[in-house]
């Protein structure tokens, strides 16, 4: 009796499976009602801009799912989604980011001190910028292709530069928005988009007054160098090189008079690793 109530449970199980990957979900009209009253969108932008500075990609669902409502099985079958219904929500999303404003009880979500309405402006119209690339990054990655985020890449930067932002000469920032393991990510593990994200980034850079990727004490652990050689000239990667090198020689005068061997090792790990880049 058992094996026929477990081959009735097996073949349920089957017509389940099969008839949720066929399910066709459209969007309810209360969560696009939701979208297109929406008011107030500090904390959706501010949301936005956090995820894309993180390492999970360009992945905003869960963000509309609590901004706007929806329910969890609808945000988790976004691939399931009828075409006309995605792109309503799209149209919808797109308006309500273009309606936004940062008012001034808010303006802490983004700035420490005083931003005068100039500075405010043009944060606002970096932080749609970014708002909507990654929407269409979310709903359309085909065809938004390497330029949106590209452009949530330039929107990001040029965010820290204003002088009264939370990143703004923030150094720290920088070193998790340019690194290459995060570019990777944030793409969407699409090596042809990474590239084009590190091409910007190293010119960025090298058109840049900046030197702090020359800097051994910019950085962490020598062991994550390797995540930044692709944005430094020759001439700077060599000095980078130097600066290691003689920090690994005061180190092995110290070593010398007080020898340790897990000292001795660490210190010979760091300058083959030194050696090894590319100049």
């Amino acid at each position: 009796m058992q094996h026929t109530l477990l081959s009735e449970l097996t073949q349920l199980v089957a017509a389940l499976k099969q008839k949720e990957i066929e399910t066709v979900y459209t969007i309810p009209d209360e969560i696009l009602g939701a979208v297109k009253k929406a008011k107030n969108l500090e904390r959706f932008l501010h949301e936005i801009f956090h995820a894309v500075n993180g390492s999970g990609g360009v992945n905003i669902i869960s963000i509309i799912r609590r901004e706007f409502g929806m329910r969890s099985e609808l945000a988790n079958h976004i691939d399931q989604w009828a075409p006309y219904s995605r792109d309503q929500l799209e149209d919808e999303l797109h308006d309500a980011i273009d309606r936004a404003e940062i008012r001034p009880g808010k303006q802490s979500l983004f700035f420490e001190g005083h931003a005068d309405k100039i500075e405010v402006a043009e944060a606002l119209s970096l932080l749609k910028g970014i708002a909507h690339a990654a929407v269409r990054c979310q709903f359309n990655p085909k065809r938004a292709g390497k330029e949106a985020y590209m452009e949530i890449l330039d929107y990001l930067i040029r965010f820290y530069e204003l002088p009264h932002t939370h990143s703004a000469g923030n150094m720290i920032s920088y070193r998790n928005l340019i690194s290459s393991d995060r570019l990777y990510l944030m793409s969407g593990n699409n090596e042809l988009i990474t590239t084009a994200l590190k091409a910007y980034v190293k010119e960025w850079y090298q058109l840049s007054s900046f030197t702090f990727l020359e800097d051994r004490e910019w950085y962490y652990t020598y062991e994550n160098v390797r995540e930044y050689t692709y944005i430094l000239s020759g001439e700077q990667l060599e000095r980078l090189q130097n600066d290691f090198i003689q920090y690994i020689r005061d180190e092995f005068i110290l070593l010398e008079a007080k020898p340790e061997l897990h000292k001795a090792e660490h210190l010979k790990t760091m300058l083959e690793t030194v050696v090894s880049w590319m100049v």
